[in-house]
Formats: structure tokens, C-alpha cells, sequence
């Protein structure tokens, strides 16, 4: 079982960062710097850009920062049984090297929950915890051994796809193509066709579908009226959300659910 000792979400520190720590740790450490730094790697500085990822093992000699006002991270001191080191080692995430992440927002949400986790009464916290931790190591790893794509190696692809798992999260939420541009700081005709070029669909078919995907689940799950389940799935016109769904499903809400019902 992991065990977690101590951890931070989102630490910022207003004024330039010298960490040194010449004899380590007597834990693991995981570290996500969301702004540009730099390490020292065996005796040479190398600088960072935002979102890299290191894992110290212990009593790794540590030294990193960031020479500008604003540094942030995510922190995890952690440490497991014998029987679990195995797994840890099978991942093959390399000690005491800093790794440049394409995304770094899943693993962030990770270690959000684990510092609310670790600061709760939970009476499972510690099998939480440990869940939540090898999550967290299995999502690193596979972004660390993926191969890299031309989408993800884009400059803009971490703001497109926190937008896209903005839409994904919240269909129902009043999206224009002029809102979701002014998110990421994008002109709406460029936008559309960078979003379309790394995702393969455009925005707008992304908010359809989500809420298409949406409504099928509330049409097995619940007896909302239709009237109501368009509202709540962010449609203005009944007849809007009956016309899209008939197009997605070829059959209308009141088929599709009873089709369901019956088989």
C-alpha cells in the first residue's frame, strides 16, 4: 500500500525558488511545476519549460527552481510497502530526471484529490489514498512511454484541451465559438481550425454530441419529460433537441427510451 506523508495542490510562491535538499529525502517525491524551471542533473543545470514532471527516489540528492517570481506546483512524499515496489519499478518512470509533460491537467486533478483526501476524516482514506495514487502513476507513465503526435506537441495543445475537457464536462453550458476563442486567447476563425486540426472534430460537434450523450444517459436513468431533459441538457428549443437527436440516433427521445425499456 502507498502511503502518502505529505502533498500540496497548486503551492505558489511569490518570490524566485532555490529548493536544495544535498542529501534527499528519506520518501519518494513526485513533483508537476506548472511554470518554467530548472534542475540540477548530475552536476549540470538543465531549465525547464511549464508542466514537467520529476520523481525524486530516496535520499536523491535535490536541487531545482525557478529563477522568476511565480512558481507552482504540485508535491507528493510518498513511500510503500516492500511487496509494492514492484510495481513501482514496472512502470519505468525514470528517478531523479525531469520529463516535459504534453498534459499535465489530469495529473494535477490527481493530486488535488489526493491533498483533499489526506486532509479528510475519510474511515477509508488510506485505501484512497493508495487507489488514488497508483492512478495517478499509471497516468504518468503512460504519457511518459506514449509516443508523441503532432497534436500534442502543438504550443497550444494543453489551453485546447482543457477547453475541450471544459465542453466535455459541462455540454449543457451556453458555447459560442466567440467565448470559447476568448478562452484561449485565439482569434474565432483560427480557433476553429486548430481545434478542428487537433481534435478531428470541430468544437461545435464536440458540444452536440456531448449533449446527445448526455440525454441518451438521462433517457435510460430517469422519467424527465422531454421538454425538461432538453433544458437540462442546454438546448432553448424542444424541437431543436428532438431534430439532433432523431439526426444522432435515428429514432426519436420517446423511441429511444422506450427501445431501451424493452430490451
Amino acid at each position: 500500500m502507498f502511503s502518502i506523508y505529505n502533498c500540496g495542490y497548486d503551492s505558489k510562491h511569490l518570490s524566485a525558488l532555490d529548493m536544495r535538499r544535498p542529501n534527499g529525502s528519506p520518501d519518494y517525491t513526485l513533483l508537476f511545476i506548472k511554470t518554467e524551471a530548472f534542475f540540477e542533473v548530475e552536476g549540470k543545470i538543465i531549465n525547464t519549460p511549464a508542466n514537467t514532471a520529476i520523481l525524486y527516489d530516496k535520499f536523491a540528492p535535490v536541487h531545482y527552481g525557478c529563477l522568476s517570481p511565480h512558481y507552482n506546483d504540485d508535491w507528493i512524499h510518498f513511500d510503500l510497502e516492500e511487496q509494492d515496489l514492484p510495481f513501482l519499478l514496472s512502470l519505468d518512470i525514470p528517478f531523479n530526471k525531469p520529463h516535459p509533460l504534453a498534459y499535465v491537467g489530469h495529473l494535477s486533478e490527481y493530486a488535488r484529490l489526493i491533498v483533499l483526501e489526506k486532509h479528510s476524516d475519510n474511515p477509508y482514506k488510506e485505501e484512497i489514498l493508495d487507489s488514488l495514487m497508483r492512478t495517478l502513476l499509471y497516468s504518468l507513465a503512460s504519457q511518459l512511454h506514449s509516443i508523441p503526435d503532432a497534436a500534442t506537441s502543438n504550443k497550444n495543445y494543453q489551453a485546447m484541451n482543457e477547453l475541450r475537457m471544459a465542453i466535455l464536462n459541462a455540454p449543457h453550458r451556453k458555447w459560442t465559438i466567440r467565448e470559447m476563442s476568448r478562452m484561449v486567447l485565439m482569434s474565432p476563425s483560427y480557433f476553429q481550425h486548430l481545434y478542428k486540426e487537433l481534435f478531428g472534430v470541430s468544437c461545435m460537434q464536440d458540444v452536440i454530441a456531448a449533449r446527445l450523450k448526455n440525454a441518451c444517459f438521462y433517457l435510460r436513468t430517469t422519467d424527465m419529460s422531454i421538454q425538461s431533459l432538453a433544458e437540462f441538457c442546454g438546448y432553448d428549443s424542444e424541437l431543436h433537441f428532438m431534430r439532433q437527436f432523431k439526426k444522432y440516433q435515428a429514432m426519436t427521445p420517446s423511441q429511444y427510451r422506450d427501445h431501451y425499456r424493452k430490451h
